[in-house]
């Protein structure tokens, strides 16, 4: 008895006159500027999806006829994006002039990122001396390094002369 599979599809002819365009979840989430499920969501409600064995490829060409037809764009003004990123939110706050306040005793606690600023080192070079120097208080997450207690530490390697 012989083995009767059908041979692979020939890609090449199916193509052939159109330029299509094929792409994963992955790359059309990014394209896209969307979350990854959102994507794979609208990529099958516009029935642009190709599942092959282990992974799913989409039609370009479907899924933008099916975005142009319904979907519609809030606003094109691309520096209205930009300006939207800046006004977001930051986590935290850039202090301007923590040398004056640190100096003027008006600060006594800071945080990794501007102790490192401060001493002019790099982040992990000061997480390890605060740590040496047993100046870290942990309040409600947040870790604060006592600039008093560094300040002594390094004194204390002071040279002899």
């Amino acid at each position: 008895m012989q083995n009767r599979k059908k041979p692979p599809v020939n890609l090449d002819e199916y193509i052939q006159g159109e330029k299509r365009k094929y792409i994963t979840y992955e790359a059309g989430a990014r394209l896209y500027s969307m979350p990854y499920w959102t994507f794979v969501k609208v990529a099958k409600e516009a029935n642009a999806t190709w599942c092959l064995r282990k992974t799913a490829i989409l039609d370009m060409n479907v899924l933008d006829k099916y975005l142009d037809e319904h979907y519609s764009v809030a606003r094109e003004d691309v520096n209205y994006a930009r300006e939207e990123v800046i006004k977001m939110a930051r986590g935290r706050k850039k202090v301007e002039n923590i040398e004056e306040l640190v100096g003027s005793k008006a600060k006594k606690y800071v945080r990794y990122a501007e102790g490192a600023e401060l001493y002019s080192m790099g982040l992990h070079t000061f997480e390890s001396l605060a740590k040496d120097a047993g100046a870290i208080r942990r309040v409600k997450g947040i870790v604060l390094v006592n600039i008093e207690r560094i300040e002594a530490f390094i004194e204390s390697f002071a040279e002899e002369g």
